[in-house]
């Protein structure tokens, strides 16, 4: 390897940005984040927020515990990356690197995302839905339920798309046989499909905002029974009788410490919402685990079916029908804002 690429980090000491202006050696690819801006359209799946000032470049992977993995892959292949944040990447060539180096870098960091896009970071990649640890819980007492509309829903959908990443991941983290549209895997929700959804006759979505960092932490999104086509729905008994909501989309952040309450508290929400909408059933496709994790009306559910092999991803779903009867739990009362 170049002996350049392996000090790509390095930067003269006691330099600083503003030097680059002065110094019309320094090629101007050193200068700009168009040098990654390539790779972040191309794997736009796991990659996103290419960004760079002076010579200090970086982006953001989908998943905290793939940016771990990337790094690592990096690093065996001899390119050292640093680590910023949760999600972040970031490098820093010096001044004076040769073009030719970073041309080497930059390679480097495209097999290193092709080992993870490819599967080849070792045999956890294909355990199903392995989530990262999380190292934060969020107390409920903080969490603020937002409104999820066709009218704010452009507003909300960075922030829905990246829980749902963070929830499903990439094919990679799947069986090799898994459905996918792309590097998408077809258990995660396009965000055309949940727009869509967003504007059909009485809709309801809801998502929790953390209130400290204006985060989103999950979202809840689905409406009437009858304008869904999803697996299971043709057979729902109650198709027809316009009485029964569909929650179609579901997703927490696993990075959470605490991501089962906040799951439940969601359904909880959501429930509410859709007893006040006039809805006296609820039907959903979902991980068959929420039959033991959520909340005590989901798990009285009749299951009407079962798929042990959902999109062939390894996960067992199954499509439930519950009557929505009115909460009994003691919990915080949710606050509404747009």
């Amino acid at each position: 390897m170049n002996a350049a690429v392996s000090t790509l980090l390095a930067k003269p000491e006691g330099s600083d940005d503003n030097e680059l202006d002065g110094m019309p050696h320094i090629p101007k690819a050193v200068k700009s984040p168009i040098l990654i801006e390539p790779l972040v359209r191309e794997y736009r799946e796991i990659l996103k927020n290419g960004r760079g000032a002076g010579v200090m470049l970086g982006f953001d992977v989908v998943r905290a515990d793939w940016r771990d993995a990337l790094l690592d892959r990096a690093f065996r292949r001899g390119l050292v990356l640093l680590p910023a944040g949760e999600h972040s990447v970031r490098f820093y060539p010096r001044y004076d690197t040769e073009i030719s180096a970073i041309d080497e870098a930059l390679s480097i960091l495209r097999l290193a995302i092709e080992d993870l896009v490819g599967g080849r970071v070792g045999s956890e990649a294909h355990l199903v839905l392995k989530v990262r640890v999380g190292t934060l819980a969020i107390p409920l007492e903080t969490v603020e339920v937002v409104d999820l509309t066709a009218a704010s829903f452009a507003a909300h959908k960075l922030q829905i798309l990246a829980v749902e990443q963070e929830r499903y991941g990439t094919v990679a983290q799947y069986p090799p046989d898994v459905l996918r549209a792309g590097r998408r895997p077809l258990l995660q929700f396009p965000l055309e499909t949940l727009e869509a959804t967003v504007a059909n006759p009485r809709a309801i979505g809801i998502a929790l905002r953390d209130r400290v960092s204006g985060r989103f932490l999950g979202y809840a999104l689905g409406s009437a029974l009858e304008n869904h086509d999803e697996e299971g729905v043709g057979s729902d008994p109650r198709f027809g009788e316009n009485n029964t909501f569909y929650l179609q989309a579901i997703a927490t952040l696993p990075t959470v410490q605490n991501d089962v309450e906040l799951e439940n508290y969601l359904l909880e929400s959501l429930r509410e919402c859709a007893l006040a909408a006039g809805f006296e059933f609820l039907s959903t496709l979902i991980e068959d685990r929420l039959r033991d994790t959520g909340p005590a009306w989901l798990r009285s559910a009749a299951i009407l079916e079962r798929n042990d092999n959902y999109l062939r991803s390894g996960t067992c779903f199954a499509y439930l029908q519950v009557a929505l009867q009115p909460a009994t739990e003691s919990r915080p009362a949710p606050q509404v804002s747009g």
